[in-house]
């Protein structure tokens, strides 16, 4: 597997299917199904290189999707579902999507009501809106087509996936009002997804994946990829509800997962009464978790009283998430220390001192540069900020502080600066202040 169709046709064979809740759909499918959009993006004009745009909950249509734009050589602008407007308009305008995805309601989400609010000419590339479900057009000026429609057509055969291609764009917060853009080539995709399903032993057995992030973040995205690389089968609910959440994890007895500390605190009492047991998920092998509150540093320990099996990993967009996890023979304090053993045996990670610049020996403190073969290839559109952001000797600059451990690990301690974690996303003051002059 070198591409991102390689993965998809690879999942195909070995029978992967995602199960959506009430409903299942099989990988070989939605494979199937990206051969159909192939040819409907080219009747609508999109070719190699340009950039198609979704803004989708975890629907089966958006693995079809992926897997269309990466056999056209087009890239994916992933937009986060919890964006709003002001955010929509500058991601979507700014990357030059000529196609945008939607999906009309999600949950408690009119996502059709937020793009009422943007003025079409503020996305001057935009040409078409494709519609997954009912509604309305939002703007006169922008032909909106119902995605059945799209897919009521002939398959095409056309695959010009190549490894270095880029495939993929997800948004960053930086120390400036517009949130750069982190590209990705195929071949970084798949070797990272090989790299994550090997270190969690995704491949094993009776593997299932509870998909209960989105898929628009390098997180939730990467869970999707390790599990096809594994061969594993796929649970995915639109949303995440805690009760759903613990009755799919029990019924379909899922063995990874990914989440964030108050996902988790929130399935736990439901999965003890669904599974009347004080270890309501003995299916699960490991559990990769982000700690984004701190009312629930008790979490970890607790989670494992009641077997969760518990693995603190480390990522950020440049890199994608679980660049780096702790692993199960840890003790579990170091287990839940933020950071871990790199999971790429090519991938390296030093501290440097910001005041003297000079290589820090492990266990001191310092800012955290890290290299792989899979992290990204460029800020897309800044050259500037690429150039910036990477060493002369090709180390990303993080912005994060931490120190080294033996065994090409560290642990992360906090982002420099004065970045703001709010509700789980890295946030910039200045965005803050910039939307309320707005």
């Amino acid at each position: 597997m070198q591409t991102i169709p390689d993965v998809f046709r690879h999942a195909a064979e070995m029978g992967v299917t995602v199960y959506t809740g009430d409903d299942a759909v099989s990988v070989a499918a939605l494979n199937e199904q990206s051969r159909v959009l192939v040819s409907a993006l080219q009747d609508l004009g999109v070719a190699a290189g340009d950039r198609v745009a979704a803004w989708l909950p975890n629907v089966p249509e958006y693995l079809s999707l992926y897997a269309a734009t990466a056999r056209l050589g087009v890239i994916l602008v992933a937009v986060n579902n919890r964006f709003r407007a002001h955010e929509i308009t500058d991601i979507v305008g700014r990357s030059g999507a000529k196609v945008l995805f939607v999906a009309p309601v999600a949950g408690e989400v009119d996502y059709l009501s937020v793009l009422r609010e943007i003025e079409p000419d503020a996305l001057p590339a935009l040409r078409h809106l494709i519609l997954i479900g009912d509604g309305d057009a939002p703007w006169p000026g922008i032909a909106c087509h119902d995605f059945g429609d799209l897919t009521d057509t002939l398959p095409s055969d056309e695959d010009i996936a190549a490894a270095d291609t880029l495939s993929n764009i997800f948004t960053t917060s930086g120390t400036t009002a517009a949130p750069k853009f982190a590209a990705h080539a195929q071949a970084g995709i798949v070797g990272h997804a090989k790299d994550v399903a090997r270190v969690l032993e995704m491949q094993a057995d009776g593997s299932v994946a509870l998909q209960l992030l989105p898929f628009c973040g390098v997180f939730g995205f990467m869970q999707v990829m390790a599990a096809l690389a594994a061969g594993a089968d796929i649970v995915m609910p639109v949303g995440f509800e805690a009760e759903q959440a613990a009755e799919l994890c029990i019924e379909h007895q899922a063995t990874h997962f990914f989440a964030t500390d108050d996902m988790i605190h929130r399935m736990i009492e439901p999965g003890r009464a669904v599974a009347a047991s004080d270890e309501p998920f003995p299916s699960l092998r490991a559990c990769a978790f982000a700690i984004f509150n701190t009312y629930l540093t008790d979490l970890p320990a607790r989670a494992e009283a009641h077997g969760l099996p518990m693995l603190a990993p480390y990522g950020m967009s440049e890199v994608f998430s679980i660049f780096a996890i702790r692993r199960h023979e840890q003790s579990i304090e170091d287990r839940h220390r933020p950071g871990g053993t790199l999971v790429n045996d090519d991938a390296r990670v030093r501290a440097r001192d910001p005041e003297t610049g000079d290589i820090l020996p492990d266990g001191e403190v310092g800012e955290l540069e890290m290299k792989s073969p899979n992290m990204f290839r460029e800020y897309y559109g800044n050259s500037e900020a690429t150039a910036a952001a990477i060493t002369e000797d090709g180390y990303l600059r993080t912005g994060d502080i931490g120190y080294t451990e033996p065994g090409n690990a560290f642990t992360y301690l906090q982002r420099a600066g004065d970045t703001l974690r709010l509700g789980g996303f890295l946030v910039s003051p200045l965005e803050i202040e910039t939307a309320v002059m707005a």
